[in-house]
């Protein structure tokens, strides 16, 4: 049974012999791992830093949206940067952009400068995350030693789930909330140590990638589609879906998709080169990644209000009720490291899938019995979400053109952000009464629906390809 494509399997293990794999895959575990963090640290911390600042609650939601905005808006011309000015160099520009920005978060004097400050740590994380996965994937081009680095890097990815608030809760009452943005500088001195030797050359086919005209219209309409879905989705949960500000974004994201998908099919060089979007089965991977984070995420939030404004429960008890799925998803993707080698990353994604729709029927049927009910669900979902991670990046990852890696890793990670937003926005409008079927059963679709697009792209992988 083959795990990989031809082409990896003659490939040596490591790019560049004076690369220091351990050292890459630390460094972009760190990065990875503050910029992932950063979103849930935030929340805890929301109480203490309004009332420090005097500042109100619409503009502590923005102090939480404005990172996501950003990040998700902005994420295919970060993958645009990394791809024409290589992975290590806007890695590093990126960690110095996060480090400098959390320090003036850290001593913001107000509610305003806060919220533009967090912007620009977005942009920052703009450039990290395509840039991890590129790093990886030119330092490990052995498909089982990849599978094995994505799966720490998963694993970083998920830490924040289980641990972000616990650690956030703790600097806040020890320290005050501006340590935690401050608590970024000790790590970005240290990556930024580590990064300055033995990382990974540029391919020399992205270099002449990189060599093609710039689709600068296109990377606006892209800006302008994913920002004006991020803040219709972001706003229009928060001031309802008929107020003008969602709905101008939303009619606003219309327009540029329009435009968006006709520069594409006419422009000689588009933003999303079409060996890409032809590469068999990379789409239908994507969207398992999109699939994937609408169901958890939008749980996640549902199961949120329905602990609290159902059952009573407090912050820290709602926390600890997650516990059964933070912890799978923290620790699984480890085990699914191990077994992708030898079943494949395929077969490792169907069965994550299989656990995945058992938890979401469960929730379905007995969710309402809290905290068992949910704590059953929510293990299920965990298994299944930590243990998709890794099968779901290693594909997208193997099936896009080796020249394309960064802005595969773009549209990676912008469906990902896409479907969190969508995922709290849909499922969290499904909501109400005494009981969570109705989010349970939006989940089991968007589950459903993972398995179809799972299904699609293993049919068009080829023969020779990963099983």
């Amino acid at each position: 049974m083959a795990n990989s494509t031809s082409s990896d399997n003659h490939a040596p293990k490591v790019a560049d012999p004076t690369v220091r794999t351990g050292r890459v895959l630390t460094v972009v575990s760190l990065g990875y791992g503050m910029i992932v963090i950063d979103i849930s640290i935030v929340n805890v911390a929301i109480p203490a830093i309004r009332s420090s600042l005097d500042a109100s609650l619409a503009t502590m939601q923005l102090v939480v949206d404005a990172y996501v905005i950003v990040l998700a808006s902005l994420v295919l011309a970060g993958a645009a940067a990394v791809g024409r000015f290589g992975a290590v160099s806007m890695f590093r520009l990126g960690i110095a952009v996060f480090g400098a920005t959390s320090v003036l978060c850290g001593f913001a004097p107000d509610g305003g400068t806060l919220v533009a400050m967090r912007a620009a740590q977005g942009l920052g994380a703009v450039l990290l995350v395509p840039a991890t996965l590129v790093m990886l994937t030119e330092t490990y081009r052995d498909p089982n030693d990849r599978a094995k680095a994505v799966a720490v890097w998963a694993m970083v990815a998920g830490s924040p789930v289980a641990f972000g608030p616990i650690l956030g809760g703790a600097l806040v009452t020890a320290i005050g909330w501006r340590s935690i943005f401050l608590v970024n500088v000790p790590i970005v001195l240290v990556t930024l140590w580590l990064s300055a030797a033995h990382m990974p050359r540029d391919d020399p086919r992205a270099r002449a990638a990189a060599r093609e005209p710039q689709d600068l219209p296109g990377q606006f309409l892209a800006i302008v589609l994913l920002g004006g879905v991020a803040v219709a989705l972001t706003e229009g949960r928060e001031l309802g879906w008929t107020a003008p500000l969602p709905v101008a974004a939303a009619v606003t994201a219309m327009v540029a998709l329009v435009a968006f998908v006709i520069r594409q099919r006419t422009y000689a060089f588009p933003m999303i080169p079409g060996d890409l979007f032809r590469a068999p089965g990379f789409r239908g991977f994507v969207t398992v990644g999109l699939l994937l984070f609408t169901g958890y995420y939008g749980l996640v939030f549902s199961i949120s209000v329905f602990l609290q404004q159902v059952h009573g429960y407090g912050p820290v008890a709602t926390g600890l009720c997650f516990l059964p799925s933070a912890l799978p998803i923290t620790f699984m993707p480890l085990v699914a490291g191990r077994v992708n080698a030898r079943l494949g990353p395929l077969r490792v994604l169907v069965v994550a899938i299989v656990l995945t729709l058992v938890g979401g029927v469960l929730l379905a049927l007995i969710g309402g019995d809290a905290p068992i009910g949910v704590g059953v669900g929510l293990t299920f979902i965990g298994l299944g979400f930590g243990l998709a991670t890794v099968p779901q990046i290693t594909l997208v990852m193997t099936t896009a053109p080796a020249h394309r890696m960064a802005i595969a890793s773009g549209l990676l990670s912008a469906a990902r952000q896409s479907g969190t937003m969508i995922g709290v926005a849909l499922l969290g409008g499904l909501q109400s009464g005494d009981d969570i079927a109705a989010p349970a059963i939006g989940a089991v679709v968007a589950y459903l629906l993972m398995g179809v697009a799972a299904g699609l792209g293993g049919r068009r992988l080829p023969a020779h390809g990963t099983t």
